[in-house]
């Protein structure tokens, strides 16, 4: 009884912490990274990343403190980024620039899955929305690599190979696409990694990947399980 009645506490205060909205957010962002890629370069795509993560830390509740910072972190990749813009490509300030953006875009990305993390494990009963977040946060776990691995090939160009047959090529591979697909275990082969520091990270990303699955997620939703049978 008492538990129902701890349920049911905790459920009115969903509304305010809504989960799906960023889940589809962020699933919306990766839809269309490819695309945006294909009309911006990468730098200004920086913009609607900060704005989907600040969102995830807005959509937890993380208090002030902790919003203080998801701004800091956003402001300072945002502002980075700008004067990545105005500089010249390929000159040293371009590329310091460019590679401190995009430890500021890993930071706040991580910054964010840890609150969305802490969300999820104050919970004392697991609801949907919980659910959703850690939905969101195996999607973060995406981008995350996939601004780290931007920023091993600013600092090593030759990091990547893309095996593609005829048609234009980018002078920067879709890295955010390599992510995801080395996050699930795919491996196309399209774009292979060829420095060490490449491979290491594309290995961490696939462990990441598989582990969060089969013992975060599935815990989860065993929790979910067990809440809804109580009821």
């Amino acid at each position: 009884m008492d538990g129902n009645k701890q349920g049911s506490a905790l459920r009115p205060g969903e509304r305010f912490r809504n989960c799906r909205v960023l889940l589809a957010a962020l699933v919306a962002l990766l839809v269309s990274f490819p695309f945006l890629e294909d009309v911006a370069r990468p730098l200004v795509l920086m913009l609607p990343i900060a704005a989907v993560f600040l969102a995830g830390v807005i959509a937890v509740d993380s208090g002030h403190l902790h919003m203080r910072r998801a701004y800091l972190f956003a402001a300072i990749q945002v502002g980075l980024s700008a004067v990545s813009l105005a500089l010249r490509q390929f000159q040293t300030a371009y590329l310091v620039a460019v590679a401190l953006a995009l430890i500021a875009t890993a930071a706040l990305i991580l910054f964010t899955t840890y609150c969305v993390l802490h969300y999820v494990l104050r919970a004392r009963v697991i609801t949907r929305d919980q659910i959703y977040a850690g939905i969101c946060m195996y999607l973060m776990l995406g981008f995350a690599f996939g601004a780290l691995f931007y920023l091993v090939n600013i600092l090593d160009p030759n990091s990547f190979a893309t095996n593609i047959e005829p048609g234009p090529v980018r002078d920067t591979p879709d890295l955010m696409y390599f992510s995801f697909v080395t996050l699930a275990t795919l491996g196309y082969g399209d774009i292979t990694p060829r420095t060490n520091i490449a491979r290491s990270l594309a290995v961490l990303e696939a462990l990441a990947g598989m582990l969060y699955i089969a013992i975060f997620m599935a815990r989860l939703v065993s929790m979910r399980s067990s809440n809804t049978d109580a009821d």
